[in-house]
């Protein structure tokens, strides 16, 4: 198995993740630090990540309501709440992307790398889809010109924004993401002078909350994942 896979495997991380690991020294296998990415690990090999042993772990993949005011890394210097302490075991575990501090909703974490990428890279076009509320409204110009992409800070932000109503003197819309930077949303309506008041995602490639409680998780089968994997894959 190539070594990026095998990493992935172990679950540090995508397999891009992996490769950072490797060209930055981290990986030892068996005592000798690796530099090259063709390498394939057998079973008698050693692999090592930071000095520490590590192996092939079963994988694993949970769907979280994720609350308001939890973060996505495992570490914060703020003491903020993290999103692992929801979940019974948190080693080796990462998201798949990430929501805001203050943003709420479906959020898959999972110990498997190949995953990661097959759900979060852009070329693969993932919906992510999101109900948001905000101050001001959008005009139909500005919603054609966001669905086509606008350019702000080197990025090319696209969204498909459909209008839902007008409640409490605020706006309430259905958004649908393909890439997902960096609190894009926030960023879309912002550069039409609309602020964001809430951001909930509802629905990540085809998985949906079902129910699922704030700050509570399920776990998902692998017969079904791979069910959502193949749907899409027939459809690129």
């Amino acid at each position: 198995m190539r070594i990026n896979k095998y990493l992935a495997k172990c679950g540090l991380g995508s397999r891009r993740k992996c490769d950072e690991f490797i060209s930055s020294g981290k990986i030892k296998v068996n005592g000798k630090i690796v530099n090259d990415f063709s390498l394939n690990i057998s079973d008698e090999c050693f692999v090592q990540f930071n000095n520490k042993l590590i192996n092939i772990s079963e994988d694993v993949i949970y769907v979280l309501n994720k609350p308001r005011g939890y973060i996505c890394t495992k570490d914060d210097n703020l003491d903020r709440r993290i999103i692992y302490d929801l979940l019974p075991n948190k080693n080796n575990l990462f998201s798949i992307g990430r929501l805001d501090y203050d943003t709420t909703g479906i959020l898959l974490v999972t110990n498997d790398g190949d995953l990661s990428y097959k759900l979060s890279h852009p070329k693969f076009n993932v919906d992510k889809k999101y109900y948001v509320f905000t101050d001001k409204k959008l005009s139909n110009t500005d919603i054609v010109k966001v669905k086509k992409g606008i350019k702000l800070e080197n990025d090319l932000l696209k969204a498909e924004i459909r209008f839902l109503e007008h409640i409490n003197n605020g706006y309430f819309w259905d958004v649908i993401l393909k890439e997902g930077k960096n609190r894009e949303i926030k960023r879309i309506f912002k550069y039409f002078d609309s602020r964001v008041l809430n951001l909930h995602r509802y629905e990540f490639a085809g998985i949906k909350l079902n129910g699922l409680k704030e700050g509570k998780y399920r776990k998902l089968s692998r017969k079904f994942l791979n069910k959502i994997l193949k749907t899409k894959k027939n459809n690129y």
